[in-house]
This record gives C-alpha cells, sequence and structure tokens, in this order.
C-alpha cells in the first residue's frame, strides 16, 4: 500500500492539485493528530514547506471528522515550530495554553524551561520561531487573557534572544510585579486584622 502522506507530499512537491483536496487535508490532519506518526508527518511535510504551509495553516481553521482536535492542535503546533511558520504565530498565540497531555497540570510554571516547552507545544513552537513571535506576544499582552496566558506570553519573550523590545517589556512585568507582592503583603496584614 502506497503512504498517503508521501503521496500528498509528493503532489505538493510537485505543483500537483493534492493542496486543495480535502481528503488530503483530513489524511495530513490524522497523521499530525496520530502522536506515533507526527514525526514522520512532520518530515514530510518539511520537504515541500512552502508548498505545505497554506495546507497546514488552511487545517487551524477547520474541523476533521474523526480527528481529535486537541491532538490535532498539539500536532500543527508541533509542526509550525519545527518548520518556523511566521504565519502560524496568530494561531500559536490564541492556543498559548494548548498542552500535550489532555489532562491538566496545575503547576507547569514551576518545571524548568526544557519541561516547560516539552508541555506546552505552542509555547515551544513560538520559541522556535524566533524573535516575531517575541514581538507578537508583547502585543498581545496587551490583550484580555488568563493568567496562565500571560505568564505564557512572559516566559515565551523571556526565553528568546535578540529582541531589544524584550528587556524593557520584561521589565515592566517585574514592576508590575512587585507593585502586586506589595498590595497582597498590605492587604494580608490588613485582612488578618
Amino acid at each position: 500500500m502506497v503512504n498517503r502522506l508521501l503521496v500528498v507530499t509528493l503532489s505538493l512537491c510537485s505543483g500537483g492539485r493534492a493542496l486543495g483536496q480535502s481528503h488530503d487535508e483530513m489524511a495530513l490532519a490524522r497523521r499530525l493528530a496520530n502522536e506515533a506518526d507526527r514525526k514522520n508527518a512532520i518530515s514530510f511535510v518539511a520537504a515541500a514547506k512552502v508548498r505545505a504551509v497554506p495546507l497546514l495553516l488552511n487545517l487551524t481553521k477547520m474541523s476533521v471528522p474523526g480527528v481529535d482536535e486537541h491532538d490535532l492542535q498539539v500536532g500543527l503546533a508541533d509542526a509550525f515550530g519545527a518548520l518556523k511558520i511566521r504565519e502560524a504565530i496568530p494561531f500559536l498565540l490564541l492556543n498559548i495554553n494548548l498542552r500535550r497531555p489532555k489532562y491538566i497540570d496545575l503547576e507547569p510554571w514551576i518545571k524548568t524551561a526544557e519541561a516547560i516547552e516539552q508541555l506546552c507545544p505552542a509555547v515551544a513552537a513560538l520559541i522556535s520561531i524566533g524573535p516575531d513571535s517575541s514581538i507578537a506576544a508583547m502585543r498581545a499582552v496587551n490583550q484580555a487573557m488568563t493568567p496562565e496566558e500571560h505568564l505564557a506570553i512572559v516566559f515565551v519573550v523571556s526565553q528568546i534572544r535578540g529582541v531589544p523590545e524584550a528587556k524593557p517589556f520584561l521589565s515592566a512585568i517585574i514592576g508590575r510585579a512587585d507593585i502586586e507582592r506589595s498590595f497582597a503583603e498590605e492587604g494580608i496584614g490588613n485582612v488578618v486584622k
């Protein structure tokens, strides 16, 4: 039996019509969502990166029957990070809280940087993409977000080198945290009385 994804990739590389066919998108979605096939799927897509980018970005906007949405998002984040696809930054920021396992880890931010990146595929992808991700993340921090999303943004910015705007951004975060801590410490004293 011919490897379906290989056929899709070869068609992409050769300029064939497979790019727009939904059954090809579904086949790729299934491979990306399957943890056992994910690395091979990313390798095949990497061979046709320029032509594959629209296909991958299209998968961020569709629901694929029979494919677990969470697993597909993990696979897409892994692909975007491996291929350093800047056009995926909005998707990755939107899904910044995506965790590799489906269970919730209540303390992801007290782990090592490597453990956080392994646990959080969108965070890892943003870091892999580099400075453009850092700039987009700093802009996104002013939007309404959960405390978890805010921590993820700060983590991403703190892990990417070569972005001059990061230092004042991170300094401002420290300043706000110091003020919050001061209010909290004062408040504890007032509440306990």
